[in-house]
């Protein structure tokens, strides 16, 4: 039996990091004046994030990408799309070079390139980047995953498990490249404030291919769930001046109330039930969404450690975070099997088995 196997997975993040207070003094320098910035910290105090990596943040000798600006817009769609193209570039390099490094597969034996983002586009795209930059086969297949949001690691998954199982030959590597930062709002609306607070930048790539799932994590399935009456609660559309955000208050609540069942009547087609999983890996839509999704479940708190971690130490990057839990999960030695649950835009989830 043919089984798709995680071979690697390797993560990358721009050259600038922020602590907390170097985030709130950026935070605050595009803040409108009238906004008290005790509102900035307190959302901070709360978000759970330490530090973040940030490709917006000033480098020395080069002018702020974000600076004050009394007509409270900021920076130009077309100006944060050519901030992403360079980060997302740098970023997606690196992540697949440590995932075909990691993996000990040849990078002309890469038969299919899966690529997400949500925090940008251009055509030619990453995809053609990376076959170019890393020496992939010019007939290297291409599948872009666009506009997915926080989820989309696992549609990028789930289109490599499917490669993998209709054509045991294929390897297929999935690069998820995100820079959340390029769209940081100026204004006072709350929800874009939470959004500033919450999001940051990163890239991962996964190899996967057939294997030995005694030897690797096997992508055993996914599932998707699209909740009713919840389109209005998340949204992420163009503007002007940059990708503009809305979310709403109810997320959480809502995540609670549906999930636990979803995610049951999933399990029960592999013949698990919720206690025979070993490792999660939650994406961290914040902090009260990891504690929605475990209070859904009836699971124990420490089911969220690595979500925890990984949001403390990165922040909220997108597609691209449930690869680095995922990553904490693989290196940590966490025995399998494992569950990926991530939520975005519609309101939708998206769910990985992995045994």
């Amino acid at each position: 039996m043919t089984h798709a196997c995680i071979h690697s997975i390797g993560c990358a993040n721009p050259s600038q990091r922020l602590n907390r207070d170097q985030w709130l003094e950026m935070a605050s320098s595009v803040a409108p004046s009238s906004l008290d910035r005790a509102v900035i910290l307190r959302l901070a105090e709360r978000s759970g994030i330490d530090g973040r990596w940030c490709a917006s943040a000033q480098e020395v000798g080069k002018p702020a990408f974000f600076q004050a600006d009394p007509d409270g817009r900021g920076p130009t769609t077309a100006q944060r799309i050519e901030l992403w193209a360079s980060a997302a570039k740098e970023m997606s390099t690196q992540s697949c070079i440590k995932a075909i490094d990691g993996a000990k597969i040849s990078a002309r034996a890469i038969t299919h390139l899966v690529t997400a983002s949500c925090t940008g586009f251009e055509a030619p795209g990453l995809d053609a980047w990376l076959i170019e930059n890393l020496s992939l086969s010019p007939d290297c297949r291409r599948t872009n995953v666009g506009f997915m949001g926080c989820h989309a690691a696992i549609n990028a998954l789930a289109i490599a498990r499917d490669t993998v199982l209709a054509n045991p030959d294929a390897v297929v590597l999935v690069c998820c490249a995100e820079v959340s930062s390029a769209h940081l709002h100026y204004g006072v609306r709350l929800d874009q404030l939470i959004a500033n607070t919450l999001f940051s930048d990163g890239a991962a790539a996964v190899m996967v291919a057939r294997g030995d799932p005694k030897q690797f994590p096997s992508i055993a399935r996914t599932h998707s769930i699209m909740m009713p009456d919840t389109a209005n609660e998340m949204a992420w559309i163009i503007g002007n001046n940059g990708f503009e955000m809305t979310l709403g208050a109810r997320v959480p609540e809502i995540i609670e109330g549906l999930v636990g069942e979803w995610v049951r009547g999933a399990l029960a087609k592999h013949s698990f039930n919720v206690q025979d999983i070993r490792g999660w890996a939650i994406h961290p839509g914040g902090p009260r969404v990891i504690d929605a999704v475990i209070a859904s479940l009836a699971i124990a708190n420490e089911s969220g450690d690595a979500s925890r971690r990984v949001l403390q130490d990165f922040g909220n990057m997108s597609s691209a975070t449930l690869l680095f839990i995922l990553r904490e999960l693989l290196e940590s030695n966490v025995a399998r099997p494992w569950v990926g649950l991530a939520f975005g835009p519609g309101l939708a989830g998206e769910m990985l088995v992995v045994e």
